[in-house]
């Protein structure tokens, strides 16, 4: 497996990525900056590159990367790194998200697609990193945990429709 970031190239098995969760029937690509809002793949690399470049005091630098299963170049996840936390972010999101294809799940690819971003996070400073996941995400946690988590904290959020949900918070040192 590898990390690669997205473009141009991409576009086809990209949109193939999106549409296996649509049709597993997921409204969200967790890791993907809200791909599954855009149907124009350009229009999502412009978002994330703009992401990317983030300067504002309300928003973080971010780099989304695709997962790649060589030698078929299918789109496995997507693994998003937050180059620091904002107050919103520590208390929900963290600096990683990252999700599998509805179809891969149970393969032990997002403990790969971790492991391999954590290089990057050292590389953009960062000596430790937040992740967070629903308490009831069992999967999640034993990825987190698998890549050297510790449990941090629980807590009672809003979800993306306003409804609380209770998250697991960890933390995982890159070094």
């Amino acid at each position: 497996m590898i990390l690669v970031f997205p473009d141009e190239s991409w576009e086809k098995a990209a949109m193939d990525y999106r549409q296996s969760y649509l049709d597993a029937g997921e409204a969200h690509i967790n890791g993907s900056s809200g791909m599954e809002r855009y149907p124009v793949y350009t229009d999502w690399l412009g978002q994330i590159r703009r992401l990317r470049e983030a300067q504002s005091d309300g928003q973080t630098p971010a780099t989304t990367f695709f997962s790649v299963e060589p030698p078929s170049a299918l789109v496995v996840g997507t693994i998003q790194v937050r180059h620091r936390l904002t107050d919103e972010l520590r208390r929900s999101g963290g600096n990683i998200g990252y999700g599998v294809r509805p179809d891969q799940r149970g393969k032990g690819f997002a403990v790969q697609m971790l492991r391999l971003a954590l290089p990057f996070c050292r590389e953009i400073g960062l000596d430790r990193v937040l992740l967070d996941c629903r308490a009831d995400n069992l999967a999640s946690q034993q990825v987190i945990l698998r890549c050297g988590g510790v449990f941090d904290s629980e807590d009672w959020v809003e979800d993306d429709w306003g409804r609380p949900e209770r998250i697991c918070r960890f933390w995982i040192a890159t070094e």
